[in-house]
C-alpha cells in the first residue's frame, strides 16, 4: 500500500514539473528568441518478486512475477531548434545556425547569450537587447560593447551580411559604418545551457565553454538582417502535452485516494 502511495506521489511531482515547463512554453510562445523546454521521464524503483524458472522435462517454465515500476522526471532541457523568421526593422537581426548574440547586464563582467535580435538603441547610445548591453567586434577585432551610436530611429540603421552595423543620417540615402560588427558565439552542447534573465542563456558544465567571439560565418552561422526569430513553441503540441500531464496527475491522485481510503478502512476495523 505504501509503495502505491510512493509511486503515485513521485509521479504527481514529475507531472507537475512537466506541466510547469509546458505552461512556461505556452506563456512565451510569442516572445522573440524564446527556446522551449523539453521534458522527459524515466522509470525507477522496479520491483521484481521472482525472475521465473526455465522449462525442465515435461514441466513448463514460469514467467517473472513483477509489480511494475515507479517513474520520475528524467530531464528538462532547452530545445535549440530554429524558430520561424518574421520581418523586423533595419536594426533587427536573426541568426541562421547555432550562433548566439553576446549580451551582459554588468558591463561585461559576466556574459549571457541570446537569440533575441530585437535590438534597441538606448538614450546613452548603447545597443541593447531587452535592456542588456549587446557586444560586438571593434575595428581591431576586439570584443567590446556596441556603444556611442548616433541617436535615431530603427530605420536609420542597417546590418550588412558580414555583421557590420551602418547608420544613415539622411533618411536612408547614405549609410556609414558605425565601426562595429556583431559578435556571435556558440557552445558544444547548446541544449545544456540554462535559462537566464529574460530570453538569455548562461553557461553550465553540461553546455561546455563558449567559443571565442567572432563575426558571422563558419561555425556560428550567418545573419539575416531585418529579420526576427520567433519562439520555437508549437502551440497545439504544447496544449496536447499539458492535457496529457493533467490527465496523468488526475489518475495518480485517484490512486492516492484509493490507497488512503483502504488504509483508513483497515485502521477503523482495528479500533
Amino acid at each position: 500500500m505504501l509503495n502505491m502511495m510512493g509511486q503515485a506521489k513521485n509521479a504527481i511531482e514529475a507531472y507537475n514539473s512537466a506541466l510547469q515547463a509546458s505552461s512556461s512554453n505556452i506563456a512565451n510562445m510569442n516572445v522573440t528568441g524564446y527556446k522551449k523546454l523539453d521534458v522527459s521521464f524515466q522509470s525507477v524503483f522496479e520491483r521484481v518478486l521472482s525472475y521465473g524458472t526455465a522449462a525442465s522435462g515435461d514441466l513448463g517454465g514460469t514467467n517473472p512475477k513483477q509489480t511494475g515500476q515507479g517513474m520520475t522526471l528524467s530531464n528538462v532541457s532547452v530545445d535549440f531548434s530554429a524558430g520561424e523568421f518574421t520581418n523586423g526593422s533595419g536594426l533587427d537581426l536573426a541568426i541562421s545556425g547555432q550562433g548566439l548574440f553576446i549580451v551582459s547586464a554588468d558591463g561585461g563582467t559576466t556574459n549571457a547569450y541570446s537569440r533575441a535580435g530585437n535590438f534597441e538603441v538606448d538614450s546613452a547610445g548603447n545597443l541593447t537587447s531587452n535592456g542588456l548591453q549587446v557586444y560586438g567586434l571593434d575595428a581591431s577585432g576586439n570584443l567590446t560593447a556596441i556603444s556611442n551610436l548616433p541617436s535615431g530611429i530603427k530605420s536609420d540603421y542597417q546590418w550588412l551580411a558580414d555583421g557590420t552595423l551602418e547608420y544613415s543620417a539622411d533618411g536612408g540615402a547614405t549609410f556609414t559604418s558605425t565601426g562595429y560588427r556583431i559578435a556571435l558565439s556558440f557552445f558544444p552542447n547548446p541544449n545544456g545551457l540554462a535559462q537566464g534573465q529574460g530570453t538569455t542563456f548562461v553557461e553550465t558544465p553540461a553546455s561546455g565553454s563558449a567559443s571565442n567571439a567572432q563575426a558571422p560565418g563558419g561555425a556560428v552561422g550567418s545573419i539575416n538582417p531585418g529579420k526576427l526569430e520567433q519562439s520555437n513553441v508549437f502551440y497545439l503540441g504544447e496544449t496536447i502535452d499539458a492535457l496529457e500531464f493533467q490527465r496523468a496527475m488526475t489518475g495518480n491522485l485517484t490512486v492516492l485516494r484509493m490507497a488512503s481510503d483502504m488504509i483508513s478502512s483497515f485502521i477503523s476495523k482495528l479500533s
